[in-house]
């Protein structure tokens, strides 16, 4: 990929726009799978990094945080927003879409469908997230909507600072994976990470998975479908860990067709934003995203 997620000054922005909007960085792991599909796509990157983590905020507090972050991008010409936080799309969207006019898509709706869509009757879907993304119930609500009666679900709270000080491998991931995933039900078959951090620890989750249950593990996203853990001995079938990016991507591309100003969308332009710390949040990001990311721009929300 050879497109850079720079900082301009907000006056140059005249374009129609696309935001992404994550409490952190994490949410880099689905802009970027958008832009690696669609290179030319104007877009806008948020991480509220000064308020994060969400995961261990109320509801009322994430929705009015969500809020102060839309209203923001959509003063920079946004026409689309991706919520791309599992915290937040789970508490969060359902309010949002009643309150603004723009058109709001998090990673819930299409994330489950797609799911359900992959697993087998009488089998289960497992759901990894943080504490409020499970505690929520959104996720297994969703899933049921989709025809997916067995849901297990697991927060798993240590990947988050894990994947953020680069460990995703190694004693300390796997001692972590096993604390939180060594009770996952052998009829599990589809296993969601419902936080965009959570790919960025898949190579170590599949291995975890793949040696208990003596299966082969392998990862889908908008990007691709890949073996990361291989088992000769198991006999059921390969355990699929699903990311939020195909959903999203989906949801983008059927925005951008409907819309009657598509071309306008078209142009290469980003930016990237964030609430504190710029050369922290630079340094973190680089473990989310490919591309070079240059100067992040700080700015402030309503209630910071």
């Amino acid at each position: 990929m050879n497109k850079s997620l720079a900082s301009q000054n907000v006056s140059e922005a005249h374009q129609r726009r696309i935001a992404f909007f994550d409490s952190g960085q994490g949410g880099l792991t689905v802009w970027e799978s958008v832009v690696n599909k669609h290179p030319t796509l104007n877009t806008i990157y948020l991480g509220d990094n000064a308020r994060y983590p969400y995961g261990n905020k109320g509801a009322d507090t994430v929705t009015r945080y969500a809020s102060e972050a839309i209203l923001f991008l959509a003063a920079q010409n946004a026409e689309l927003i991706v919520v791309a936080c599992g915290t937040a799309s789970s508490v969060a969207v359902a309010r949002l879409k009643q309150v603004f006019r723009l058109p709001v898509i998090g990673i819930v709706e299409g994330f489950c469908a797609e799911a359900a869509q992959l697993f087998k009757p009488n089998r289960r879907v497992a759901v990894l997230g943080t504490r409020f993304t499970v505690a929520s119930g959104r996720f297994e609500a969703v899933l049921k909507e989709c025809g997916v009666e067995n849901v297990w679900q697991r927060s798993c709270p240590l990947f988050v600072p894990l994947v953020e000080e680069g460990v995703s491998s190694g004693d300390i991931a796997r001692a972590a994976c096993r604390m939180y995933l060594s009770d996952m039900p052998s009829d599990v078959d589809v296993v969601m990470l419902a936080c965009t951090h959570f790919p960025r620890f898949a190579a170590v989750i599949a291995e975890t998975l793949g040696e208990i249950l003596n299966r082969t593990v392998v990862i889908r996203s908008a990007e691709e479908e890949k073996v990361l853990y291989s088992c000769q001995s198991g006999q059921e079938p390969p355990l699929i860990l699903l990311d939020s990016s195909s959903s999203v991507l989906a949801a983008v591309e059927s925005f951008l067709a409907a819309h009657p100003n598509r071309n306008q969308f078209m142009g290469g332009h980003s930016e990237l934003f964030c609430t504190d710390a710029p050369a922290r949040f630079a340094q973190v990001a680089q473990v989310f995203a490919n591309t070079a990311l240059a100067n992040p721009r700080q700015i402030s929300l309503g209630s910071l």
